[in-house]
């Protein structure tokens, strides 16, 4: 049984719903605990009632040092704060030997038993980003979107100290080589033992890295290598509506063709379908579009904007708290 688990709250439901389907579409022997971030996610999938899911809300465990937290960070960097705490939680309570944390925006096209067939007997595993040098250096070299912890010695030293971590510090700026909760990542294969990191370049396909490979009936190329594709990381992604069209773009990103016809376009109708089915919706048809021209001008400019310190300070100052991420009151 290969025991995952997510969070999300009611503007991110409809993605961790996806990811559900996505994995029931890839296997049968799995159980997902999701942590309901409000009451209203926590209430809609209890309804539902999956079969592969356990749900617990959140919002019963905001005590101490948790809550207190709730009111110096933003929404986002709040979820990312208490991620590790969650992981905890699902390991430890329900005693499994091991879980894997997901991001609720993942896209599963071939079973996760591919990567724990590499993980083996490792208690730690963590996924590279597949991004420049100088950008790692201030987002970290290694994303949380798919992390395994063994419930062993090893594996809960490593998530006690991450979730500690972030309880003193989480937020989405630069400070004293951190960044939110990534940038701990790492100190993982200094800081402990067995740790793996990922070797299958379809586990983290994102897009930060998709440029790199080529694609061809689920499998992926990268340095003369095929790999089996297990998931893409739609990252940025915004729910739109056009009448009956569901429209789905990416803010981050433009695609090609090839990575559309391969990922993106499959995720746009699964998104159609659970709208229609799970939310009483009427969409006839779906479109995946990638960012505009101007957008990605934009994009990069601030990409290198970033670096430069008093920007940084305007930016994290004035808006980031205004800042909603890529989701939907539904």
């Amino acid at each position: 049984m290969m025991n995952f688990c997510t969070l999300f709250d009611s503007y991110y439901i409809h993605k961790g719903i996806a990811l559900y389907l996505s994995l029931e579409k890839v296997s049968d022997d799995f159980h997902l605990y999701v942590m309901a971030f409000d009451r209203d996610s926590y209430n809609k999938l209890t309804s539902i009632g999956f079969k592969h899911m356990t749900v617990e809300c959140w919002e019963d465990f905001e005590v101490g040092r948790i809550l207190e937290i709730k009111n110096e960070r933003t929404r986002a960097e709040y979820c990312w704060s208490c991620g590790p705490s969650v992981i905890y939680h699902f390991l430890t309570y329900y005693n499994l030997q091991s879980i894997t944390y997901l991001d609720s925006d993942l896209y599963f096209m071939g079973n996760p038993q591919i990567a724990f067939a590499e993980i083996g007997n490792k208690s730690v595993a963590i996924t590279e980003q597949g991004i420049s040098e100088k950008s790692a250096k201030l987002y970290g070299k290694y994303c949380v979107q798919f992390m395994y912890f063994k419930n062993d010695t090893d594996g809960l030293a490593a998530l006690t100290w991450w979730r500690d971590a972030c309880l003193d510090w989480c937020y989405q700026r630069f400070e004293r080589d951190k960044y939110g909760d990534q940038k701990y990542l790492d100190q993982f294969p200094v800081k402990f033992n067995n740790v793996h990191i990922m070797q299958n370049y379809g586990v983290g396909i994102a897009p930060w890295n998709m440029y790199r490979y080529t694609y061809n009936n689920n499998t992926l190329k990268y340095e003369g290598k095929q790999y089996p594709c297990v998931f893409f990381h739609m990252h940025g992604f915004k729910c739109e509506f056009n009448g009956d069209k569901l429209i789905l773009r990416s803010y981050d990103q433009a695609f090609t063709q090839e990575v559309k016809d391969a990922f993106i376009n499959d995720y746009a109708e699964l998104t159609r379908e659970l709208l229609n089915k799970y939310f009483g919706m009427a969409f006839i048809s779906s479109e995946a579009i990638g960012q505009s021209l101007v957008k990605q001008l934009e994009y990069k400019i601030r990409g290198v904007l970033r670096h430069n310190k008093f920007i940084q300070w305007l930016y994290f100052k004035f808006i980031r708290k205004t800042y909603d991420g890529h989701g939907m009151k539904l």
